[in-house]
């Protein structure tokens, strides 16, 4: 029978994003390389042999009891190659630290894809900078924008990347077939010799001291190439919410895209191997896990079973210090047009306030089709930004009344900080990671679902000047509290792998 025919029997094989459609498309193009990396991924073991003969004898080392002795670096196959990426411009040419004597420990950093290049990839990248006072920075991904790249290179940090850009496949035969983890795991694989940068990822896992994997896809399918000699920490920004939540299968009106629980059915398959990815890290002697809030870290638990670490996310003060403070008839609302968050709520509890919202982060088509007609039954103006500068967001949270959102389980909360940042009242759905960043009528609001008429309230508190400037105080507090800079963010990693030189 051909793949079509198959694929007819499943005509709503749901996708991770909450996505439904089909395309033969995605058959044709998904097929050969699902074929290829069925049999790499069969030679994984093998692959992971070959990286351990060119690692030196020490694998006996406690890694997370203090730095490993200095090696020789790799160098260029090409000695021509551009000078900005992998093995060239080394920490031993930033300086060392401690003494001045050795060398930082080497640091692998691994992101699937920047694809997507949204706030959880701009973070890790804002950061890199001040990890290179710590650590010997390489960055390995499938996918780098040239924003990304030119971030990377202003900074003067190497990266490595496939000869092919890898782009994750969607559509619903990808999603059955969790081809995106096949397709990955094959092209880290064939990154061992050669990446773009002609130097391949053996010669970097054989002189590095530690790997630390952010979250995401394609992510995970890289640890089973490090030796189980060299330390990983895992930074689980969040489990994969379309795996273990249904939030991702509504549509943006909340209904769900198709039964719930033929979803859950239909996806196991891509669960129990993103289980299986976890539970094989886990259980090397050298990993270490953490979340990026105490609610994912509550999260963690409850999908895997597994106590974890904490290791916060950043915010640049300095930014959203900047320009003057207003209080419009508006206000503010961050991410994507989606039921995860909270889009069509935040419309129906502004009705009959006269504010307008302003929405930033867009969204498909069809979903702001529907919220633009939501609205004007409401009498709610919508204003859909779907990307800005920084300055332009500062500019606008600034003069808003207030930010609110009502996400469903939102990770950390990094809107609120920002907010509290700018100087504008942080109005937030007592759920989730706001639980930990916001404190009721201390720093902004906590306030329950659906009761509208307690959120009104909160919007009228919010025009009072000396509020705004006490929530404004006691976030920026908080904030200080909280540590959420880079440095400390370097700090903490550091501590994470032993590397750190306090006592």
């Amino acid at each position: 029978m051909n793949h079509c025919s198959n694929l007819l029997l499943l005509p709503y094989v749901p996708g991770l994003d909450g996505s439904y459609a089909f395309s033969t498309n995605d058959v044709m193009d998904s097929r050969p390389e699902d074929a290829r990396s069925h049999l790499l991924t069969r030679n994984l073991e093998f692959a992971q042999n070959q990286v351990g003969l060119q690692v030196h004898n020490g694998r006996g080392q406690g890694h997370f009891d203090g730095v490993t002795h200095p090696r020789e670096r790799p160098k260029l196959a090409s000695p021509c190659h551009r000078g900005t990426h992998a093995d060239i411009k080394r920490a031993s040419e930033r300086g060392h630290m401690g003494d001045g004597s050795a060398p930082p420990p080497r640091l692998l950093v691994v992101k699937g894809t920047f694809e997507q290049f949204g706030g959880a990839e701009r973070d890790l990248l804002n950061n890199l900078p001040a990890w290179t006072e710590r650590f010997d920075v390489t960055l390995a991904t499938l996918n780098l924008p040239t924003d990304a790249r030119n971030m990377l290179d202003d900074a003067n940090i190497p990266y490595l990347t496939p000869v092919i850009e890898w782009n994750s496949p969607t559509g619903t035969w990808a999603e059955l077939r969790a081809l995106a983890s096949r397709q990955s795991s094959n092209r880290w694989i064939s990154m061992l010799d050669l990446t773009e940068q002609i130097t391949g990822l053996r010669e970097i896992i054989a002189n590095i001291d530690a790997v630390h994997i952010t979250s995401g896809i394609g992510s995970l399918e890289m640890s089973g190439l490090i030796p189980n000699h060299i330390p990983i920490h895992y930074h689980c920004l969040e489990p994969h919410r379309g795996l273990y939540e249904d939030v991702l299968h509504r549509s943006v009106d909340g209904k769900p895209k198709q039964n719930l629980t033929l979803t859950k059915l239909l996806l196991g398959k891509q669960r129990n191997r993103d289980q299986k990815f976890v539970s094989r890290l886990i259980k090397r002697k050298k990993t270490r896990m953490s979340g990026n809030s105490p609610w994912i870290k509550k999260r963690i638990s409850e999908v895997y079973g597994l106590d974890s670490g904490l290791l916060l996310p950043t915010v640049d003060l300095s930014t959203w210090s900047k320009g003057e403070n207003k209080c419009g008839n508006y206000v503010v609302t961050i991410g994507r047009a989606s039921h995860v968050k909270g889009t069509w709520e935040t419309i129906e509890m502004l009705s009959g306030t006269g504010l307008s919202l302003s929405l930033v982060g867009g969204g498909n088509k069809e979903d702001l089709a529907l919220l633009q007609s939501h609205a004007k039954k409401l009498d709610v103006k919508l204003t859909i930004m779907p990307r800005l500068t920084q300055d332009d967001l500062v500019s606008l949270v600034k003069g808003a009344r207030a930010v609110v959102s009502l996400a469903y389980g939102e990770p950390f909360g990094l809107t609120p900080i920002e907010s509290q940042a700018a100087g504008t009242p942080a109005l937030m759905v007592d759920e989730g990671g706001f639980r930990y960043t916001v404190e009721d009528s201390v720093s902004g609001r906590l306030l329950p679902r659906g009761d509208w008429n307690k959120w009104h309230q909160a919007l009228e508190q919010a025009k009072d000047l000396q509020i705004r400037e006490k929530w404004s105080e006691a976030g920026r507090k908080n904030i200080t509290n909280m540590g959420l800079t880079p440095n400390n963010q370097a700090n903490m990693l550091s501590k994470i792998f032993d590397f750190s030189e306090e006592e």
